[in-house]
């Protein structure tokens, strides 16, 4: 029988997810802690020009982008590990991905994955909207608020 003819399967446990879980935690962590450490806190450029870069692989086509739109479409392209909307300039995110895997962590909201995660945001939504796009966070924790403009 030719292998490409067989079906393979692997049954996975919770276990399993946790731990793979713990493991994305963990990689995340080291990720963020080595840019931020390599760049001396100042990690913005890094995360806008990787978000600028995703932004011309994204499978997304806006006519006639405005920032309203572009956050959007990002949030139903990132539905999966997050909720956020764009209110009166402010991004509101509920659930967030990056949020359980700090707690995993045992690190504050608003550390330097989340901070990384924000500068990648906005040069996906640069690279999107064709303008520069600035957040700023207001307050982080259950639900993180951050002001965003368009420059």
């Amino acid at each position: 029988m030719n292998t490409s003819d067989q079906n393979y399967s692997v049954d996975l446990t919770a276990e399993d997810y946790d731990k793979a879980r713990n493991e994305v935690a963990f990689l995340l962590d080291a990720f963020a802690s080595t840019i931020d450490n390599i760049m001396g806190g100042n990690t913005a450029p890094v995360g806008r020009i990787a978000g600028r870069d995703t932004a011309k692989k994204l499978p997304l086509e806006i006519p006639e982008p405005t920032l309203e739109k572009v956050i959007e479409a990002l949030s139903r392209q990132m539905q999966a590990g997050f909720e956020f909307s764009l209110e009166e300039n402010r991004l509101l995110f509920d659930r967030c991905i990056l949020r359980e895997m700090c707690r995993l962590r045992k690190q504050e909201p608003g550390e330097s994955l989340c901070r990384l995660f924000h500068y990648y945001l906005d040069g996906i939504a640069n690279g999107l909207l064709c303008r520069p796009v600035k957040s700023v966070p207001e307050s982080v924790g259950e639900r993180c608020v951050f002001k965003t403009t368009a420059q």
